[in-house]
């Protein structure tokens, strides 16, 4: 109430011109310039990420007001000072004829940062199973997944669990519990109702949190028409939203999503009967109080369900010399449920031109269920090809039964409470925050699973080293996991950091120097985390900038990392500790007479107090102890622009190598380097879209991903080597969609006059009908020979949708 109370009296003892700046699709600028003329006193401002200013000017005369901004049009606008009186002053920006447009403007400041953002448009042409904000991350640089069902992904060689995501400042989590792309759905992130996206794959600043791989920064759009929205509808599902400048203190966004991967589920070797259910309601409300006051409330409900009665399963693996087919009758089911609730508040403050406040407070909560009982009755044969087309001779090679049986439950309830604020300083800025965090944990598991062939789990007497009793022993059950866990823990953490923008002759130098800690009171530890970065911008022909960033980037675990595979926790967990460095090559060029942009990094990154892990599918198996040390070391190489006039494309290329070693504890040794379970040494992306000039209404995009295979585990291995490797993973997604009313005989339709555009798309998934390995099924013969039958991913499928913008 003092805020309030302060805010309104400085309001009424000074004449301010306040507003909104967009571009001209109504998107919020950021960083654009809004400067006083004629004025004994020059003074200045910079609109925020929502495109909001406040400016302070006389109280009486003639007043003149600039808007500038880099590859836009400088806008004046001249009006009479009244008093003590406030003037409401928006502004459009176009783009301006006579400067070369890099990419997208914000890139422009963005190029002084680790930050790549990118733009929203690209969400509506990605092809794809899964249409998500990650999806279209997955397609830079530096960015690994193996699995289009699943928005998870490893950056540089983490983990997905070291990735940071931010929705409007608030962090984000993922579900515990998931263990496939076909139970995930979609991820939280609404598509249709973001404006803005930057991604940074590592050298982030220190107002980030404590992970240690990459930054997805979110900001849900705000609305500027009074009235706007989208619906589409499609073979997955469908969504609407709708958004409204109620006037001109409060606005309002809605969002509704439903989607089902049922379509996309029948094309997957395991026939039976799947339910996928996938729903979504977000809501962001805005309110102005005053000129300087803003309160905003950001509302996320979601549920994903899905089932499976399997029935049968038949699949072909091998190569010419063993060619082998298991087939599979099941019974049983598996009944998964995923529930989120998120409220966020955000109160935004600036009692001058100079310096702002933010206070966020949120409250998470996930509920997580996994229920099964499946028994699978195998037999496994060798394959014979006959002479005559189309015949196959079957050899018996195994028979047996596996078991898998789960009831596990996991509830979190996150609680956090935050300000952060920022001061224009001379030549440069500080940041500056503090966060209480509380994290309650319930978790129930109770999981096996049980493989039975010829002669394995009856009573036997296996070679045990050590074993001279020669006596039958019991069965084994693979991956037991008994436990009940409750616990609340408290965390505290602070950052602060500077910028400093210098010149050097006609070059540029600016500079950004920061530090956060952290405590945790699970293991009451106390860690801080120094970062650095130096940008240099070389007055030459070509427009080039060079960006050195280092720093320690230490992660705090989060349950998952010290939950052991049986259930137990490590109590004397520790954080993990990344210490880095990066360099980067940023080039705006033109090729073929248009504008590109070509960007290089290369980066080392060195762990100690390394967790080691398995992952399975999207499941990740730590071992709770922190007993390795590892690095990552890489380039990557990114080429976007428009290939095609008024479009813009991307290809990227990944080059890394990430390994571990571990430290034996029996023996008090370290062991050798080996590939972590992230390890994919090269990765190539395209993106690709063109139109024929005489049919500019159809338009086509191509989404192609290569990369070679992720290391993996055996079952029964006693120790971590990864020598073996999945398949490479290579899909190539093709899309066509056409746009209504760039069609000349329909543009002025009646019936499309106060409808944007009307869009049909058809797409082909998986174009060439590649069959990507994401996991095996490991079974045994009569001889109890393993043998990896490969879990394959979705085959080729068409996918239509219509959608409506209006």
């Amino acid at each position: 109430m003092l805020l309030l109370a302060s805010g309104n009296s400085l309001f009424a003892q000074s004449n301010i011109v306040f507003g909104t700046v967009t571009d001209k699709d109504n998107q919020p600028m950021e960083y654009v310039s809004v400067s006083l003329l004629n004025s004994a006193k020059p003074t200045g401002t910079v609109t925020d990420k929502y495109g909001k200013y406040n400016l302070k000017i006389p109280t009486n005369g003639n007043v003149t007001i600039r808007f500038s901004f880099t590859g836009y049009e400088s806008q004046d606008f001249s009006f009479a000072a009244e008093g003590n009186t406030s003037k409401e002053l928006n502004c459009k920006m176009l783009p301006s004829s006579q400067t070369l447009d890099a990419v997208t403007v914000r890139e422009e400041r963005s190029r002084e940062t680790s930050f790549t953002p990118v733009k929203i448009d690209k969400l509506d042409e990605l092809v794809g199973p899964v249409k998500t904000v990650e999806s279209l991350i997955k397609t830079l640089a530096d960015v690994s997944s193996n699995n289009e069902m699943s928005s998870q992904y490893s950056v540089r060689g983490g983990s997905f669990d070291e990735n940071l995501v931010y929705i409007n400042d608030v962090e984000i989590y993922r579900p515990f519990l998931v263990r496939s792309g076909q139970q995930e759905g979609l991820s939280i992130i609404n598509p249709d109702m973001v404006s803005n996206i930057l991604f940074s794959p590592g050298g982030f600043d220190a107002k980030y949190g404590d992970k240690m791989s990459s930054v997805l920064d979110i900001t849900y759009r705000r609305p500027v028409d009074k009235l706007a929205g989208q619906v589409s509808i499609s073979m997955l599902g469908g969504s609407a939203h709708i958004e409204s400048a109620v006037n001109d203190r409060f606005t309002v966004t809605l969002g509704f999503r439903r989607h089902s991967n049922k379509y996309i589920l029948k094309s997957l070797d395991t026939e039976g009967a799947y339910t996928s259910a996938y729903t979504d309601f977000q809501t962001i409300l805005n309110y102005d109080i005053n000129k300087k006051t803003s309160l905003s409330f950001l509302g996320i409900y979601s549920k994903n369900r899905y089932g499976i009665v399997p029935e049968t399963q038949t699949t072909n693996f091998g190569n010419f010399f063993e060619s082998m087919q298991l087939r599979v009758y099941f019974d049983g089911q598996e009944i998964d449920q995923y529930r989120t609730l998120l409220g966020a508040v955000t109160l935004d403050y600036r009692p001058t031109d100079k310096l702002s406040f933010k206070w966020i407070t949120s409250a998470y909560n996930n509920n997580e269920s996994e229920v099964y009982d499946v028994q699978g009755q195998y037999w496994l044969y060798e394959l014979n090809v006959g002479s005559a087309i189309g015949e196959n001779e079957l050899f018996d090679r195994g028979v047996g039964t596996y078991l898998e049986h789960a009831r596990n439950f996991l509830t979190t309830n996150v609680a956090n409470t935050e300000i952060k604020g920022s001061y224009l300083a001379s030549r440069g800025r500080w940041d500056f925050g503090a966060k209480a965090q509380y994290e309650g944990i319930s978790d129930r598991i109770r999981e096996w699973m049980l493989i039975d062939s010829a002669d394995y789990t009856i009573p036997n007497t296996p070679d045990i080293p050590g074993d001279s009793t020669n006596q039958p022993h019991s069965p084994m059950l693979q991956n037991f996991a008994r436990s009940q866990n409750d616990l609340n823990n408290g965390r505290l953490s602070a950052y602060v950091q500077r910028s400093w923008d210098f010149r050097i002759g006609e070059n540029k130098l600016s500079l950004l120097a920061g530090v956060r800690g952290q405590y945790w009171s699970y293991n009451d530890e106390f860690f801080a985390s120094p970062r650095l970065s130096l940008n240099y911008k070389p007055n030459w022909k070509h427009d080039m900038l060079f960006r050195l960033a280092g720093g320690m980037y230490n992660q705090s675990p989060f349950y998952r990392e010290y939950r052991r595979p049986d259930g137990s926790l490590n109590p004397d967990i520790k954080s993990q500790k990344s210490y880095q460095v990066s360099g980067t090559l940023d080039w705006n060029l033109r090729l073929w007479d248009k504008p590109f942009k070509f960007t290089a990094d290369i980066y080392y990154k060195y762990i100690t107090d390394l967790i080691p892990y398995q992952i399975d599918n999207l499941r990740i198996r730590y071992m709770a102890n922190n007993d390795a040390v590892g690095y990552a070391t890489g380039i990557s190489l990114r080429l976007n622009g428009e290939f095609v006039e008024g479009i813009e494309s991307w290809a990227s290329l990944s080059l890394m190598q990430t390994q571990e070693k571990l430290f034996d504890n029996e023996t008090q040794t370290w062991g050798g380097w080996q590939a972590r379970p992230t390890d994919q040494r090269l990765s190539f992306k395209l993106f690709f879209q063109d139109y024929l000039p005489s049919l500019p209404w159809w338009q086509m995009s191509l989404n192609f991903v290569y990369g070679t295979g992720f290391p993996f585990t055996k079952p029964f291995q006693t120790d971590f080597s990864t020598t073996h490797r999945l398949p490479s993973y290579f899909r190539v997604d093709w899309g066509n969609a056409v746009h209504l009313k760039r069609i000349a005989k329909l543009k002025n339709a009646k019936w499309l006059q106060k409808i944007d555009d009307v869009v049909i798309s058809v797409d082909v998934f998986n174009l060439f009908n590649y069959k990507n390995v994401v996991s095996y099924l490991w079974v045994a013969d009569y001889d109890n020979k393993y043998y990896g039958v490969p879990n394959y991913l979705t085959a080729r499928q068409i996918n239509a949708k219509l959608t409506v913008i209006f």
